[in-house]
């Protein structure tokens, strides 16, 4: 269950309320001026049937006040859109992440910041999978999509020794160029190997989109790719990248509800600022797609203002 125009509900019920507030502070007023002398009034109040009439309306004029709050709250909420998510959507909050790593030369660093992440989230995850590709003129698996946690720690290990040590091998294509993002993307999509099942798909995409070559993806394309499956790109660049580089990235992550990391390469709260990011914009992205997935529940609301509106009709017939 979701508000999705909370703020739409709270007018709504502060409307209400000053509504509600300046009746009553004018139903004061009237009363008062329209009061009469009568003589021995304490004895009729002092009347048993008097204080049972009292009691009476009391009970009755409370009645009405929160039948009307009843109601109130029910048109609020009815105005908030309480939206209901299916249980696809539902599903999202278990995570597929593709490491997908641009392994030339000069991204190493910014690589190996994102690695240590993972290394470091590990231990906190449950449900996710994890998969990991290196990327240069070709793209490698360094391991497939699993949930098998000491598999993982022992991947990104040997990867981090790998990018540290040098060309990553299989990577490097001369003929056809280096840090060609678009196929690396490509591929790091096509490892989502469960399209029938309602995962939230993230790809963690280190690159400063410095392409050179020819590749077979444009980043666009590639994003396109990342569209049709519903996956999430979050990118992560070095500090002081290309700013028209940078602004190409951003743009096309933007169409996955993600976005783009500037990070100074080796920095050591890289770690938390990382994982951070990534996950506020998975939470955005999957907010997102669960509106796809929503539906408007009038039910709730609409039963509070009906039964709000018949107890404040029945309070005020029988006081």
């Amino acid at each position: 269950m979701a508000l999705i125009q909370w703020w739409v509900g709270a007018l709504v019920l502060m409307l209400g309320m000053a509504v509600g507030l300046a009746a009553w502070w004018w139903h004061r007023l009237r009363r008062r001026g329209d009061g009469v002398a009568v003589a021995g009034l304490e004895r009729v109040r002092a009347l048993p049937a008097f204080r049972a009439l009292v009691r009476r309306e009391v009970r009755a004029r409370r009645l009405e006040v929160l039948s009307l709050v009843l109601a109130l709250a029910g048109a609020a909420l009815m105005a908030a859109r309480l939206v209901g998510v299916s249980d696809e959507s539902e599903q999202m909050r278990t995570r597929d992440v593709v490491l997908c790593m641009d392994v030339s030369g000069s991204m190493a660093p910014v690589v190996t910041d994102v690695l240590d992440t993972y290394l470091s989230l590990v231990a906190e995850l449950s449900e996710e999978r994890i998969g990991f590709v290196m990327f240069d003129g070709n793209a490698v698996t360094g391991f497939p999509l699993t949930d098998d946690y000491d598999f993982v720690v022992r991947g990104l290990r040997d990867a981090r020794v790998a990018v540290e040590a040098g060309p990553v091998p299989g990577t490097e294509a001369p003929r056809s160029g280096s840090s060609l993002v678009g196929d690396g993307l490509a591929s790091c999509v096509q490892h989502f190997d469960r399209p029938e099942d309602q995962r939230a798909r993230t790809v963690v995409l280190a690159t400063d989109n410095l392409v050179s070559g020819d590749a077979i993806y444009t980043l666009a394309q590639a994003t396109e790719l990342a569209v049709q499956s519903e996956a999430m790109v979050f990118g992560v660049v070095p500090d002081h990248n290309r700013a028209e580089a940078t602004a190409e990235l951003r743009s096309q992550t933007r169409r996955t509800h993600g976005d783009v990391l500037a990070v100074d390469a080796g920095d050591d709260a890289n770690t938390v600022v990382i994982a951070r990011a990534v996950e506020r914009q998975e939470k955005k992205a999957i907010l997102a797609a669960a509106r796809d997935h929503s539906f408007d529940r009038v039910e709730p609301g609409g039963l509070m203002l009906v039964v709000g509106l018949l107890g404040a009709w029945t309070s005020r017939r029988r006081g």
